[in-house]
């Protein structure tokens, strides 16, 4: 009998022993994806997976290592290991988002190793209450210094997220430059508050801002410290691909310079408590907002589901041009990054229909995920195939600031999939890749935001939506925020894509969008231009900005630029489009080569609603003419059917162009007169079809 007892405990003792080595066993497999990388002395790395902090430095023969952790990086730093660390790795599941300082340790002294890392990357800047302040506003103000002009910020590799703690920083004043996002990390704005924030008028001469793309603001609240005409505000003089979100400003708001201009920008589920100033801002989307007053006109203002004092909605030569929609049709928030207790989360907004005004001062409704839950991309270590492999697991993506190459396509298969960047992460198609960017199935509920996508030598699209299924997503539709598409403009080489967005999925929401083919810097000829059998100037062509062939598809601030056809094209039933802007291609090469309608019509339209299609709305749309190098006409900036389910309130066109004798011949379809250096600088159409 005690023989059979001790060879059953043996049997158990083993049983446990094979039990512990398969857990080991498999805790060393979920974190040996960095076995075989090699850091340099000096070098910290740290992931965070499954909500456990991997940290790796490169080797200093030092006699061990300790490790020190910190929530902010320019907090306390505590002491996490019991012993002298004799490896060169360290793993712990208390404090997976903190930063983390090594000190090598020779003959009992210690030494820094390296400036202190988080898995967020070092783009990215935490700030806590308690942290040294004047640290904090040096770091933010050397960051900006690099990222805030035309010449040295706009087509920079660097990318900055500054994630604020609840707290009061008062004290601080937010510089927020090219590929800058400041981030509250509060429930509501009120848990961050700032006292200051501006964009500079030294992005390019003049106080031009027409230029101040890439940046943004969500989910704090600010104090107005900047003059601008005799008022304090908040300074936020901007153009495309940026955006204001969730914020509470205490006080006035001014979109441009004092003496400059600005033209386009979106501002999103935010409060002001004084006065929107719009000043030389050419055209603005305005979604979900409340204010005391609003001062300015021009273009095209865009009111949808705004409360407060709202203008009154007009649209002559001589009155004000405000398209003004009392409730916002079908909507859902951007997500966004919380840390409640020391523990992150993002919060996913639900999808609401007929919503007005803001949603913060009022329970939400949405959803938390742990952001243990999400794959913590490092764009250092991450590229398509461990994206992928993150996807297929079930994790959401969080990218954190960088640059990520991708060999092939970001592929989304599964329902509420979310992926959310940080500090304008940017997607690259290699020129391996041939395919796009990123690909969602026909699924429902994703959400993607918050991406910059950068062209490669080719790929057919750069972001495909959906599959031409049939399927409804109308109860759980996906949903793009601050999507921005980027073709040329980076570096003198070749870049081309056919269709740069495809939406084929029914129901999709689009909320601020800007598909660029890039009209200045490097890249941005027509086609390759050749000088003795070898390329002088790279061309960047692309033949559509955007096309919707999903049906109920809806776009809330659809900005497309330059592509050498169409802007935009509509083939799916009743879309729904609040807020466009476009200028027309820059260099067409000749009237010959910029042939619509079987090489019947004069250019392409920058709006064009297919022949067959039966059911679409669009309000508030504006195509501005520019013209550089060759003269060309466009016989209509918007194409639409003359049909009873057709509906198109307020449009207009401009011309841009100081010089030359280019045309845009009608606003929409033979309706509206013509635009152009010898034409008139402004036409309106109020609606269409004419009844």
């Amino acid at each position: 009998m005690k023989t059979k007892i001790k060879v059953t405990a043996v049997l158990i003792f083993i049983s446990l022993l094979f039990a512990f080595a398969m857990i080991a066993f498999t805790a060393c497999g979920n974190s040996d994806e960095f076995a075989d990388e090699q850091l340099e002395a000096g070098e910290v790395r740290v992931n965070a997976r499954d909500g456990r902090a991997i940290v790796r430095w490169g080797d200093t023969d030092a006699d061990g290592y300790n490790v020190y952790a910190s929530p902010s990086l320019y907090g306390e730093y505590e002491k996490i290991n019991d012993r002298t660390v004799t490896s060169n790795r360290f793993e712990t599941e208390e404090y997976p988002y903190y930063y983390f300082c090594i000190k090598a340790v020779e003959s009992g002294t210690e030494t820094e190793i390296a400036d202190p890392v988080s898995a967020f990357g070092d783009e990215t800047l935490i700030v806590a209450e308690d942290d040294d302040m004047e640290a904090v506003q040096q770091h933010i103000d050397e960051k900006h210094a690099r990222l805030e002009s035309g010449s040295t910020g706009q087509f920079s590799d660097e990318r900055f997220a500054i994630m604020f703690m609840p707290g009061d920083y008062s004290e601080l004043n937010v510089k927020v430059g090219y590929y800058t996002n400041v981030m509250g990390l509060g429930k509501v704005p009120g848990d961050v508050k700032l006292g200051g924030l501006y964009v500079s008028d030294k992005v390019l001469a003049n106080d031009n801002s027409t230029c101040t793309f890439w940046r943004g603001v969500e989910n704090v609240a600010i104090d107005a410290d900047t003059e601008w005409n005799n008022a304090i505000v908040v300074r936020w003089a901007v153009s495309q691909a940026t955006s204001m979100r969730r914020v509470d400003i205490n006080g006035d708001l001014a979109l441009s310079t004092p003496s400059g201009w600005s033209s386009g920008g979106f501002l999103a589920n935010s409060r002001v408590s004084g006065t929107v100033y719009s000043g030389t801002q050419q055209q603005w989307m305005s979604r979900n907002d409340e204010w005391q007053a609003w001062s300015g006109n021009s273009h095209s203002y865009v009111f949808s589901g705004c409360e407060g004092y709202i203008p009154a909605a007009g649209w002559s030569e001589s009155g004000n041009r405000y398209t003004v929609i009392e409730e916002t049709e079908k909507i859902a928030e951007k997500p966004f990054l919380i840390c409640d207790g020391g523990e992150y989360s993002v919060f996913i907004p639900d999808v609401v229909s007929g919503s007005s005004g803001v949603t913060w001062t009022q329970e939400e409704a949405g959803r938390f995920i742990s952001l243990d839950d999400f794959y913590v991309a490092n764009p250092d270590t991450d590229d398509a195939e461990t994206l992928n492999a993150a996807l297929a697991s079930g994790k959401h993506l969080l990218l954190t600031p960088g640059h990520y190459s991708l060999d092939k396509p970001v592929v989304v298969n599964e329902d509420d999939t979310v992926v959310l960047g940080m500090g304008y992460a940017t997607l690259e198609i290699s020129n391996f890749n041939s395919e796009c960017a990123i690909k969602v199935g026909d699924v429902g509920g994703v959400r993607l935001a918050n991406l910059l996508i950068d062209a490669g030598e080719y790929s057919e699209n750069m972001v495909v939506i959906g599959e031409t299924s049939g399927l409804s997503h109308a109860d759980n539709p996906v949903v793009l925020s601050d999507m921005f598409l980027r073709i040329g403009g980076v570096e003198n080489v070749h870049t081309e894509t056919d269709t740069a967005m495809v939406i084929r999925s029914n129901d999709t929401i689009g909320d601020n969008f800007w598909i660029w083919r890039a009209d200045h810097s490097l890249g941005v000829a027509w086609e390759d231009e050749y000088e003795n059998g070898v390329v002088k100037n790279y061309g960047n062509p692309v033949q559509t900005g955007l096309l919707v062939s999903g049906d109920n598809v809806k776009c809330y601030a659809l900005m497309v630029e330059h592509c050498e056809k169409y802007q935009t094209y509509w083939e799916g039933e009743n879309g729904l489009t609040v807020m466009y802007q476009s200028e027309t291609p820059y260099r067409v090469p000749s009237q010959d080569q910029f042939m619509s309608h079987d090489g019947t019509k004069n250019g392409y339209a920058s709006y064009k609603v297919d022949d067959g299609v039966q059911k679409h709305r669009a309000y508030g749309l504006g195509v501005y003419l520019v013209q550089y190098g060759n003269s060309f006409d466009i016989d209509s900036a918007i194409e639409a059917p003359d049909a009873d389910g057709i509906e198109m309130v307020h449009m207009v066109t401009c011309s841009f162009s100081a010089s030359g004798t280019s045309t845009i011949n009608n606003v929409i379809n033979d309706i509206g007169g013509a635009v152009g250096s010898n034409s008139n600088f402004r036409r309106l159409v109020d609606r269409f079809p004419v009844r």
